[in-house]
């Protein structure tokens, strides 16, 4: 995935119209990326040949607007932030909590904790029972 996201703007990096952070990310992935460094190499190939004059031709120039679309993307890599607006986390915990105890109350008025109290405790003479077992066993 990592190199998907690199190939995707190699050809903006080698044509130096990245963001700073983003060729300086890109830069560090290429030092230590076999795959990557061909394809740059391949994309400065092409830039060079590019680059030569041209041979008139009648097609309209496209490269300002696919120059300008490439400009207005988001930089490569960005710091994670929180999503939600401090009013939204209030309003998200009090929801939560709103949850938590109609969950609460409803497996109260059930009786699944007494179930499940009785159970731990059953269980729990159990394992008592065999290891007091054992350590009889032990000592003869």
């Amino acid at each position: 995935m990592k190199c998907e996201l690199i190939q995707y703007q190699l050809g903006a990096y080698t044509a130096g119209e990245l963001p700073p952070e983003s060729s300086l990310y890109i830069e560090q992935h290429l030092r230590t990326c076999p795959a990557c460094q061909a394809w740059h190499k391949e994309l400065q190939e092409m830039s060079s040949i590019w680059g030569q004059p041209e041979i008139e031709m009648d097609f309209p120039d496209m490269t300002a607007d696919i120059m300008d679309n490439i400009r207005q993307m988001p930089p490569l890599y960005t710091h994670q932030t929180s999503r939600l607006k401090p009013r939204d986390s209030r309003k998200s915990m009090f929801t939560h909590f709103t949850v938590a105890a109609c969950l609460a109350f409803c497996l109260f008025q059930f009786g699944v904790f007494e179930q499940l109290g009785t159970g731990i405790t059953d269980a729990t003479q159990k394992l008592s029972n065999s290891v007091d077992q054992l350590l009889k066993e032990v000592k003869r």
